[in-house]
């Protein structure tokens, strides 16, 4: 069945991953990983500077990160790195996600989704929007899956009434957060709490 027919009393759980079901950034460790291998930490200060021009908002996010995964050229087994990383990691998927976990769940990610696969085949999931990255060049397809974007991505091959409930810790994914019947901000670790109560009593939290 093609998902836009998605049933309507069918739908599905959608997760944002960093510091929602996984604690940290899943980029960022997988960058640390890969500059602490042989050769590859020159690529460090490479990262450094195209990470400063995004903040100084000389640049987008997709531009940055594209240039910033070109040592993926240079890695001879792409898939036996990403089992390693994720054998090393793995440890900071959060244990309540474990106890809610169903096998329609979807992951909701700007991480690209060749980093991100090798964990959902290991959670036992299917459902992933991600940026869409080659895994060779580090070349995006489109933009990096975060804001606007990731909605846009998920509305590929889903429609606005397919999420049940959406759980995320940032307010970037007010979009998502937008169409689900229910949503719910993940804090202070392992906390939930219903999206629009936590943006009332937080304000702060719309400026991250």
């Amino acid at each position: 069945m093609d998902s836009k027919d998605r049933e309507r009393d069918n739908k599905m759980n959608v997760y944002d991953f960093d510091e929602t079901i996984f604690t940290g950034d899943s980029e960022d460790r997988f960058f640390d990983f890969i500059f602490q291998k042989k050769g590859f930490k020159h690529y460090k200060y490479f990262w450094k500077f195209w990470n400063r021009l995004w903040k100084m908002h000389l640049v987008e996010k997709t531009v940055s990160r594209e240039h910033q995964y070109k040592f993926l050229k240079d890695i001879d087994d792409l898939d036996a790195t990403l089992e390693e990383y994720w054998d090393n990691v793995e440890k900071y998927m959060k244990p309540w996600y474990n106890k809610v976990k169903k096998d329609d769940d979807m992951i909701a990610s700007g991480t690209p989704r060749f980093l991100l696969e090798p964990m959902l085949k290991r959670l036992g999931l299917k459902n992933l929007v991600a940026t869409e990255m080659d895994p060779k060049t580090g070349k995006i397809d489109g933009h990096f899956a975060i804001d606007k974007y990731k909605l846009e991505n998920f509305l590929k091959d889903w429609t606005e009434d397919a999420i049940d409930k959406f759980y995320s810790d940032a307010y970037s994914d007010h979009y998502l957060a937008d169409i689900a019947k229910e949503a719910y901000v993940i804090h202070d670790g392992e906390q939930f709490t219903e999206w629009k109560e936590y943006c009332d009593t937080h304000p702060e939290f719309s400026d991250k």
